[in-house]
């Protein structure tokens, strides 16, 4: 074999074992729009419980969300939800009870489909929407997609 063919040969070895053309491109505040589909108010019933997702139009460079679970006259639990630009990048971040915020960067954002993720999270590591012909489902769980855990909701008609 030819010094050229070998190094050609060895330049194609390298670059399949460095796929940086495969790496999917991050998701960008230009995917914003995408999300329109989540616009709403979006509602679960759990037995007694009702869990209530209701989120604003993006505006500006947010999308305003909060999470209410109450029934037989109390509130179980609730958070405040943001889906923002951050660093150029698109990145859910959510406050349960109030906690101080927790940042999942975006993976996935499609017409019917957003994926986020914190590796560095204890639980959950990854949350995801996607949309549905009965509505939408919420899932939260590990990196690998393991104790995951899905929040059927159907769209709440406006009173």
């Amino acid at each position: 074999m030819t010094s050229i063919k070998l190094a050609t040969a060895c330049i194609a070895l390298i670059a399949l074992a460095n796929p940086q053309d495969t790496e999917q491109d991050p998701v960008t505040s230009e995917d914003a729009p995408k999300l329109a589909w989540l616009v709403g108010t979006w509602e679960r019933k759990e037995g007694d419980k009702t869990i209530i997702e209701q989120w604003l139009p993006h505006a500006g460079t947010t999308m305003i969300g909060i999470s209410h679970t109450y029934g037989k006259g109390r509130t179980f639990f609730f958070e405040f939800i943001r889906i923002a630009t951050h660093g150029g990048r698109i990145a859910y971040i959510v406050q349960p009870g109030g906690d101080p915020p927790t940042l999942f960067r975006a993976v996935t954002i499609t017409e019917d489909e957003a994926v986020f993720e914190n590796p560095e999270h204890d639980f959950p590591q990854r949350i995801s929407y996607l949309k549905t012909e009965e509505g939408m489902v919420a899932t939260i769980s590990l990196m690998d997609g393991s104790k995951a855990t899905d929040f059927e909701f159907k769209r709440r008609e406006e009173k």
